[in-house]
């Protein structure tokens, strides 16, 4: 091992430790609510899909006649309390951006942030008692709160990395942590129209991470199945190159993605995850955009922490904002049927 490396191993190993007291004192103290729940988290720090593959699991139960409430942990925001998040606003500091970008995109979903999940849900069923199901986002590390079914999203064209736990890899705790897991799904990226990669090994199901289309920022969505990607859209909004600017947790993925769509990249723009973008940021991305006459573009989840700086590009260029989704490949009826067991009354025992 390289003398460098042995601070970060050290660390590491003081980390392991620490994770490993703290997932117990979380088990010591674990509640469960009185609906199921299921938990969408990841092993590895970085974007993996949860929040598109929560949108994707409250649409089908939507779509099954089920009444789910999303919980988040609202990472961000400037309050732990409990509380729904208003789909109506665009106060991302309140809720959290990721809830906020959940409460927009399933109008006929509750979701509930705050620090203490069970609270959360606690709190949604006392005002919403027709609430059937609860979806965990990024909840696999959360072990305070009991779940029934718990999936693990792994990045499949990234796997494990070095397989080392922080700060010396991406691994938020052990592999063996997968053994936890009811449910391992890899996720992919890819353009329109691709199919899945090669199975991956240790994937019970796996999907790929799409554009849905593209639309001007602060318009409603106008999400579409990936059989209709309307190119006309986007050869009218991206008529030529476009410059990249996102604060997410994968903005490799975000570049491959639009790359893959044949879409010429003239520069990029890369801020640390849910950065809290200012009036500077903005103008300085739009400025160099004018200068080389290029489209900014950018994603749904960023969309919500730049809405309230609109009149900076009352003067064009406005942003454009690209929306994604899950194509499933391989085991996606593994996936629903582990879903629809919990909500038949195959819960996990206390």
């Amino acid at each position: 091992m390289g003398i460098l490396k042995i601070p970060l191993a050290l660390a590491a190993g003081c980390y392991a430790a620490g994770q490993k007291i703290d997932r117990q004192l979380k088990l010591n103290r674990q509640k469960a609510l009185p609906r199921p729940v299921v938990s969408i988290g990841n092993v590895t720090v970085g974007g993996t899909g949860k929040t598109p593959m929560t949108i994707q699991l409250a649409e089908w139960l939507l779509d099954w006649g089920f009444h789910p409430c999303v919980l988040s942990r609202g990472y961000g925001a400037e309050s732990n309390a409990a509380r729904q998040v208003d789909k109506d606003s665009w106060d991302w500091r309140q809720f959290g951006d990721e809830p906020l970008l959940i409460a927009k995109t399933l109008p006929g979903a509750w979701v509930y942030a705050g620090a203490s999940r069970y609270e959360a849900g606690i709190l949604a069923l006392q005002e919403h008692p027709d609430i059937d199901v609860f979806l965990l986002d990024d909840g696999f590390q959360h072990r305070q709160l009991a779940r029934d079914l718990d999936l693990v999203l792994v990045d499949g064209d990234r796997g494990f990395g070095n397989k080392h736990l922080l700060p010396l890899g991406p691994l938020r705790e052990p592999l063996s942590a997968l053994g936890r897991a009811d449910r391992v799904g890899a996720i992919f990226r890819g353009s329109s129209g691709s199919e899945p990669p090669e199975s991956f090994p240790q994937a019970d199901f796996q999907a790929t991470l799409q554009p849905l289309g593209f639309r001007l920022i602060g318009e409603s969505s106008h999400k579409s199945p990936f059989r209709n990607f309307d190119t006309t859209t986007q050869e009218n909004l991206l008529p030529g190159p476009v410059h990249l600017f996102s604060a997410i947790g994968s903005p490799q993925g975000f570049r491959d993605t639009v790359s893959g769509l044949g879409i010429e990249i003239e520069g990029e723009t890369i801020f640390p995850d849910h950065h809290p973008f200012t009036e500077q940021d903005i103008s300085r991305v739009l400025d160099e955009c004018r200068k080389r006459k290029v489209v900014p573009l950018t994603t749904a989840k960023d969309e919500i922490r730049l809405v309230k700086y609109k009149s900076l590009w009352t003067q064009g260029p406005v942003p454009i904002i690209m929306e994604v989704g899950l194509k499933f490949g391989d085991g996606e009826h593994n996936l629903t049927n582990a879903l629809k067991k919990i909500l038949q009354g195959g819960r996990r025992d206390p």
